[in-house]
C-alpha cells in the first residue's frame, strides 16, 4: 500500500504543479513569456484528477481498518472523522470550485487562491502539521507550493511550447525568480527536516527507509541546480535548447518522487527506536555492512565507495559541460540521474552504522 499511496501523491504533485504553473504564467505579460498551448478544458481535467489522487490515504485506511464488504462505509466514516478524511473533503470542495472557476473563466487571482487553499489542505494532513501544529502546517504548505510553482512553470514551458518563444525576456525574470524559489525550498526543507531528524542524526538516519529517501531527495537537488544554472546563465540564445528544459523538469520530477515516498515512511524522531521497530532499509546494510546495536553513523572510507563518489563528481561535471558543448540529449539526462545513483551508493559505502 505504501507504493500505491506514494505514487498517488507523486501524480498529485505533478497535476498540482501543472495547474500551479499554468495559473502562475497567467500573471506574466505575453511579451515576457513563451507562448504555451493550455486550454481551459485541459486545466479542468487536471483539476478533476486532484480529488481522485488525494483519496489514496483514505482508501488505504479503509482497506486497513475494514473487511472487504464494509470498505465503502469505512471510507465515508474516515472521511468524516479522521484528519486524512478532512483533508480529502476539503480538496474535493476546492477542486470543484477550481473547475467552476476555470470553466467560467474567473480571474487568475481567484484560481491562485483556490490552489493556495489546496496546498494548505494537503499540508493539514501532513505529518509535520499533525505533530507540530501551525509551524508544521505553514512550513509544509509553503514548501510544496513553492516547489510546485517552479516545477509547474518548467513543465508548461518545456513540454507545451508554441513557436514564439520570447526566451530572453522570459529568462530575465525567471532566473532571479527561480533563485528565490530555490532558497525558499531549501530553507523550508531544512525547517521541516529538523522536525523529524536532529541535525546530529542526519547521517545516522540513512540506515532507515525514511533517511534513504531524504538522502536521495537531497542528492537529486544537486544536478537540478546544475541544470538550472545551465538554463539560466549559460543558454541565453533567443531559442532555447528544449532538451535542457526537459532535463531540468525531469530532475525536478525525481525530487517530487522522493518527497512522495518519504512522506509515507516512518519519520526517525529517534533513530535507534525507529530502527528497532522498522529495521534497516533494503539496500542500507548491503551497501554499508551490518548495523550495530546502537546506530551512530561514522566515516569508513574504502576504495569502492570513494571511486563511486569520484564518478558522481565527474557525472555532475559532465552535466555542466553539456551546457557548453553539443552532447547527445540522452547523455545530459543520464548524467544527472547517474550522479544521484553513484553519489548515493558511494556515500552509503563510505558510511558505517
Amino acid at each position: 500500500m505504501i507504493a500505491y499511496t506514494a505514487l498517488s501523491d507523486f501524480l498529485l504533485y505533478l497535476v498540482m504543479a501543472f495547474l500551479t504553473g499554468a495559473i502562475a504564467l497567467e500573471f506574466v505579460p505575453d511579451g515576457r513569456k513563451p507562448e504555451i498551448r493550455i486550454t481551459g478544458r485541459q486545466k479542468m481535467v487536471a483539476a478533476a484528477f486532484i480529488p481522485v489522487l488525494a483519496a489514496a490515504p483514505v482508501v488505504q485506511l479503509a482497506i486497513m481498518l475494514a473487511p472487504a464488504g464494509e470498505r465503502l462505509s469505512a471510507f465515508l466514516d474516515i472521511a468524516a472523522r479522521f484528519r486524512a478524511g478532512h483533508t480529502f473533503l476539503a480538496i474535493v470542495v476546492l477542486a470543484v470550485l477550481l473547475i467552476a472557476a476555470i470553466g467560467f473563466r474567473a480571474n487568475a487571482s481567484i484560481q491562485a487562491v483556490l490552489m493556495a487553499l489546496a496546498f494548505i489542505a494537503i499540508a493539514y494532513g501532513s505529518h509535520s502539521a499533525s505533530t507540530h501544529g501551525q509551524p508544521g502546517l505553514t512550513g509544509h504548505a509553503v514548501h510544496l507550493a513553492v516547489l510546485s510553482v517552479w516545477a509547474g512553470i518548467l513543465l508548461n514551458i518545456a513540454w507545451r511550447p508554441s513557436e514564439t518563444m520570447n526566451w530572453r525576456a522570459f529568462l530575465r525574470w525567471f532566473t532571479p525568480f527561480s533563485v528565490v524559489l530555490m532558497a525558499i525550498i531549501i530553507g523550508t526543507g531544512i525547517f521541516l527536516m529538523l522536525f523529524v531528524v536532529r541535525a546530529e542524526d542526519y547521517a545516522s538516519s540513512w540506515i532507515l527507509p525514511y533517511g534513504q529517501m531524504l538522502l536521495l531527495k537531497h542528492l537529486s537537488i544537486l544536478p537540478l541546480l546544475a541544470a538550472a544554472t545551465v538554463n539560466g546563465f549559460l543558454l541565453r540564445s533567443e531559442r532555447p535548447a528544449m532538451h535542457w528544459l526537459k532535463t531540468e523538469s525531469l530532475l525536478l520530477g525525481f525530487v517530487l518522487l522522493f518527497t512522495a515516498f518519504m512522506s509515507k515512511l516512518a519519520p526517525p524522531h529517534d533513530v535507534n527506536s525507529t530502527f528497532a521497530r522498522e529495521g534497516a532499509a533494503p539496500l542500507a546494510e548491503w551497501l554499508s555492512g551490518p548495523a550495530g546495536s546502537l546506530i551512530r553513523a561514522r566515516l569508513d572510507p574504502n576504495p569502492e565507495g570513494l571511486l563511486l563518489l569520484v564518478i558522481a563528481m565527474l557525472l555532475l561535471l559532465l552535466l555542466q559541460i553539456g551546457g557548453r558543448r553539443e552532447l547527445p540529449k540522452w547523455l545530459v539526462a543520464a548524467s544527472g540521474i547517474g550522479f544521484v545513483a553513484a553519489a548515493y551508493a558511494g556515500l552509503m559505502m563510505v558510511t558505517a552504522f
